[in-house]
């Protein structure tokens, strides 16, 4: 007889190791268990769609805030018969309407006892068994529903961040946009512009959107059906083929963007799009520690000036305290240039993970912001071009990878030392 199939979200593996114990020693739910550990957010919803829905989540405490809870209350949406569980040290930094909204069938205090534990899970699993019976036809993987994703799974989210304002954010995120649309092999791009104070993804690519985000989060406040299915509706193409959700016209609006608020705009576009870039403000706020927990890949802008470097490394520092996997974060070095005080060579002694480019200052980006075109577009052939597009080529599938390869010229000239990934 099968036993239950667990599945525990928490940056930490104790909680799942301390599942599996207690399931192995005999907890009363029959059977053999299955108990899969999931450390980083993003990954659950892939889990979920290669494995089909689980008996029971487990959320731990790195989902104790309302970002957390708000991510654990659209996979229970999603699954609606898998019972959840949250399991916390502390009292959760969030309303009692978050917690709530959750969906959670039961709440399990940390540090708890194998007995306290396996009791929990007996009554999670007889309540997920109970909510089969009554309604079969709802356990199902949501592929079919509104606003499903697309055909590889949700869409992989990129995000590009910075500690100093002018590193080129913008630019690096509309030029990202451009070349997995363009190289992509066919796959769905949207541009998300979370700098939701000051965004300047439409002023730089010359669009005039007549929705934002904040219309969609007012739509979706107003109107019971999925956001999902609807996101598309307040997104402006652009004329090289990608999608854009513009940030608030207006900084007040703003103001009435929460953490969960992102969670589910973020989510209704990775339904709908294979790649999601997202720009974010140069700082790290609520809105950008909510998306790097959303996102598969890091870009860290910094220039060649002390204090940019400066702040940079306390960026990545504060990342590390926030438990964000190193190896999902890429540094790029943008506007360099030679005689400015500081060498190239120096910021790499500062960062020995390496630099995944090393980006020039170029006329060509100015005449491009002014037509309002990603460099990749308006200036191919340029030599920033050209070291942008070698730094972000492993980020397509192999197959795009080979024939971009092979579009390339065999020699180019290096600017500066050859970075490493």
């Amino acid at each position: 007889m099968a036993g239950p199939r667990i599945l525990v979200l928490d940056t930490n593996e104790d909680l799942a190791l301390q599942v599996k114990r207690v399931l192995v020693a005999g907890a009363p739910t029959g059977g053999s268990p299955e108990v899969v550990p999931c450390t980083q957010a993003p990954v659950v919803a892939q889990l979920l769609e290669d494995d089909g829905p689980y008996d029971v989540l487990i959320a731990g405490p790195s989902a104790a805030n309302r970002a957390g809870l708000a991510r654990v209350g659209l996979i229970r949406q999603s699954y609606p018969l898998m019972s959840v569980v949250l399991a916390f040290a502390e009292r959760p930094e969030a309303r009692l309407r978050d917690v709530i909204r959750a969906g959670a069938v039961d709440l399990l205090e940390l540090p708890a006892t194998d007995e306290e534990l396996a009791a929990c899970i007996e009554r999670a699993v007889g309540i997920r068994a109970a909510a089969h019976e009554a309604a079969p036809t709802l356990d199902a993987t949501p592929g079919a529903a509104p606003g499903a994703a697309p055909a590889g799974g949700p869409g992989r989210v990129f995000t590009v961040a910075s500690a100093t304002g002018g590193c080129g954010k913008t630019f690096m995120a509309t030029n990202l946009a451009y070349f997995l649309h363009a190289h992509g092999g066919g796959k769905r791009v949207c541009l998300l512009d979370l700098d939701i104070q000051f965004g300047e993804v439409s002023t730089a690519l010359r669009m005039r959107p007549r929705y934002t985000v904040y219309d969609a989060l007012e739509r979706e406040e107003g109107d019971a059906e999925d956001l999902g299915g609807h996101i598309e509706e307040y997104m402006t193409l652009h004329e090289t083929g990608f999608h854009v959700l513009a940030a608030p016209k207006d900084p007040l609006e703003a103001e009435r963007i929460t953490p969960p608020d992102v969670v589910r705009i973020v989510d209704a576009v990775r339904r709908r799009f294979d790649y999601v870039i997202v720009d974010t403000p140069a700082q790290l706020s609520e809105v950008v520690t909510v998306t790097l927990d959303l996102s598969e890949q890091l870009f860290v802008m910094t220039t060649l000036d002390l204090p940019s470097v400066r702040n940079m490394s306390v960026f990545l520092s504060t990342l590390e305290r926030l438990r964000i996997p190193s190896e999902m974060v890429r540094l790029v070095l943008n506007k360099a240039e030679s005689d400015v005080g500081i060498d190239i060579a120096q910021v790499e002694k500062l960062f020995p993970q390496g630099f995944t480019a090393v980006l020039p200052y170029a006329k060509e980006v100015s005449r491009s912001i002014n037509v309002g075109s990603p460099v990749l577009a308006s200036a191919p052939g340029a030599d920033i071009s050209r070291r942008l597009a070698a730094s972000l080529v492993n980020l397509l599938p192999p197959e795009q990878q080979v024939a971009h390869a092979k579009s390339q010229p065999k020699k180019q000239r290096r600017f500066g030392r050859k970075q490493p990934r």
